[in-house]
């Protein structure tokens, strides 16, 4: 046998023992092809050209019916400003901050939809504006009780509730209960305040992190999560108990309260429920796209539905008098002064009575009529 004129003669191939000549090996075709490889893919955030490549014709459809919305809740925004405008004249820049909310947190999840890198920054600025609302409701409260001291005399005897939420269980029910004083409700106005300039702060910080080192941003994330908390829940102790201090002064202000207390509710517990949802379940990939990315993407789209739902809520709450929610106490006495209007030697304008209409003898009698019950 000639093994150099074999080997002239035709190529021949090695072969590892363990490998069959019978199967041939398999052909792999490029990761990015690959849809488990592109869809668990180290950056969970795509770029807007990746994004737009995956959603194709979905991407136009979803976001013309989010721009849809959006346009709406800015329609719904002006209206409600122009109906409002004649009740809070005085309190009007307040007003416009409260009812803005609605389209910004709207707009920040449209942008979101659209570029899903800019998810931090438009959590962040949502935020930041509920707590900018939030303190200028809180002026928006006192404005309409005629400022702090009429407030004060208007709710005198009653007691500031400062065992409500989150501190209404032990050990805070030790927390002593003040009477409503001018200096109380200072220190109300500096609890709800320092939520915007805390907020501020530490988003500034995570942001900064976030640009330098992704590594050192997740693990100052869950370290500042206590600060964040804590510095919520007191805004929102102090809100509540400002709430319970108008109602002493014979004013409904819950239902606007909770208004915008939702708007709080849907962009961090929800948007926190929505992240651990995606992070701590394995879920399928959608249209090539990482579990995450998707679900914030559903999540970001229902947060556009519920800002029209409130703002629909917010346009109904704002366009009447705030005087016309009154107590069935309150309109027993109306009714009583209607029918005699001799008593308080008080004449009564011909369209009709309100918390802004009776004079010093009737808001006693009121408060008075609502201690006794």
């Amino acid at each position: 046998m000639d093994v150099l004129s074999e080997a002239s003669e035709e190529t021949r191939y090695l072969t590892a023992r363990h490998i069959s000549s019978e199967k041939p090996l398999p052909v792999h075709e490029n990761a990015i092809n690959n849809s488990t490889l592109s869809c668990y893919d180290y950056s969970i955030e795509p770029d807007f050209i990746s994004y737009l490549t995956v959603l194709q014709t979905y991407a136009w459809v979803l976001w013309s019916f989010c721009f849809l919305l959006l346009v709406a809740i800015c329609a719904i925004y002006t209206v409600t400003l122009r109906s409002a405008r004649k009740h809070w004249r005085d309190s009007f820049t307040s007003l416009a901050v409260v009812l803005i909310v609605y389209p910004v947190v709207a707009a920040t999840a449209f942008i979101t939809v659209v570029v899903p890198r800019a998810r931090v920054l438009s959590e962040a600025l949502a935020q930041q504006v509920v707590m900018v609302a939030m303190y200028h409701l809180f002026c928006l409260f006192i404005a309409e009780c005629g400022g702090i001291k009429q407030l004060v005399r208007r709710a005198e005897g009653s007691k500031l509730e400062t065992r409500v939420l989150p501190c209404c269980c032990w050990p805070c029910c030790v927390i002593p209960r003040p009477a409503i004083q001018q200096r109380n409700l200072t220190w109300l106005r500096y609890l709800v305040l320092q939520m915007s300039f805390v907020q501020a702060f530490i988003y500034i910080i995570l942001l900064i992190l976030r640009a330098e080192d992704m590594m050192v941003y997740t693990q100052a994330f869950v370290f500042v999560q206590f600060f964040i908390a804590a510095s919520i829940l007191s805004g929102v102790w102090g809100m509540i108990m400002c709430v319970h201090a108008v109602q002493a002064a014979s004013m409904s202000p819950r239902p606007r309260f909770l208004a915008l207390q939702l708007v709080l509710i849907i962009v961090k517990l929800q948007c926190g429920f929505v992240k651990i949802l995606s992070e701590k379940l394995t879920l399928p990939c959608v249209l090539e796209l990482h579990p995450s990315v998707f679900v914030n993407l559903i999540q970001n789209v229902i947060m556009i539905g519920e800002m029209f739902l409130l703002s629909l809520w917010a346009w109904r709450l704002y366009r009447v008098h705030p005087g016309k929610s009154v107590t069935k106490v309150q309109n027993i006495v109306v009714a009583v002064i209607e029918d005699n209007p001799n008593v308080l030697d008080v004449k009564i304008p011909k369209e009709g009575i309100d918390n802004h209409t009776f004079n010093n003898n009737k808001n006693d009698v009121c408060t008075d009529l609502n201690k006794n019950t």
